[in-house]
């Protein structure tokens, strides 16, 4: 690979077609750089001109179009390692497209929403996921989504054990994997949670309120509508937020940006996603955070891979 102290090219913010105009983090982190002096580019990540080896770093931020393309993303993401430097790094998104690292989180103690795992090989055997499936009906709803997904694409609650698995089957007979998961409701009353970390440290957190709880529309077919309000996180939720990203840096190492959604449950905060590929940082939310993201990326350009 490329040394990135050997190019003094521009940063490339990566995006998708589609996303422009609709990555809201986008102006105000081209704002902050600007005014840290970094130049950079707005750039369409299948964009075949690109010259992914002018850039000094490469930051992945909307690619929200890859899920249909995965194999194709995935090549991409490797070909811009091979010349540049790309955050998150390859190895990082390689493993976070797909939600089966949910199941590597729990069997690391982090506190994660209880999922079962369903593969095209194995939905056949229904004493794989059945018997959860209905007892996790029997006190509310369930959440059934694919686990290579973004922007809650293909992802539906159900209250019936026929509609749970009339959707669970759709999505495996077209060779994907699924994931159920108890729908857990103190999140209609409490909403959910993000705590954004930026070079691995707490930067700001958001409420969302529940997707899942009504209808949703698809903003530029790619992602439903959220509704985002600045939040302080509760001890609880900065602490399990902090256990992930120090068990993520262990695996890792460093992180440009992370994000840990948490939902909010009896017995405490539970993780349900661990975003590192290309989530929305809603850095409208902290009038700092603009300032700090643009900080990270400044820092990233000055020192070497870790």
């Amino acid at each position: 690979m490329q040394d990135p102290g050997a190019t003094r090219g521009p940063v490339a913010l990566v995006t998708a077609d589609a996303a422009i105009g609709f990555d809201a983090d986008m102006p105000l982190l081209s704002g902050a750089l600007d005014e840290c002096g970094i130049a950079y580019r707005e750039v369409v990540w299948d964009d075949s001109s690109i010259d992914w080896s002018s850039f000094s770093l490469v930051v992945v931020r909307s690619t929200w179009d890859y899920v249909p393309r995965i194999e194709e993303f995935l090549r991409w993401i490797d070909q811009v390692a091979s010349v540049t430097r790309l955050e998150n790094s390859a190895e990082i998104m390689r493993w976070n497209v797909d939600k089966h690292y949910l199941g590597e989180a729990a069997d690391a103690g982090l506190s994660v929403v209880p999922t079962v795992f369903v593969d095209p090989g194995t939905v056949h055997d229904e004493s794989i996921w059945r018997p959860r499936l209905e007892n996790w009906l029997t006190s509310g709803d369930v959440v059934v989504k694919p686990c290579i997904s973004a922007g809650s694409n293909d992802t539906e609650r159900h209250g019936r054990v026929d509609e749970a698995s009339r959707h669970l089957r759709s999505l495996t007979s077209v060779g994907r994997s699924v994931m159920v998961q108890p729908y857990l409701a103190d999140v209609d009353q409490l909403s959910e949670t993000g705590l954004v970390f930026l070079d691995g440290k707490f930067s700001h957190s958001f409420s969302k309120g529940p997707l899942l709880a009504s209808a949703r529309d698809l903003e530029a077919g790619l992602y439903a509508r959220e509704q985002i309000s600045s939040r302080v996180p509760s001890r609880d939720e900065l602490a399990l937020g902090n256990r992930a990203i120090e068990w993520l840096s262990g695996r890792f190492g460093r992180l440009l940006y992370a994000r840990v959604d948490l939902l909010p449950s009896s017995d405490g905060p539970k993780i349900v996603e661990l975003e590192l590929t290309e989530p929305s940082l809603f850095l409208q939310t902290d009038p700092s955070a603009p300032a700090r993201a643009a900080e990270s990326i400044r820092r990233y350009l000055t020192s070497s891979p870790s």
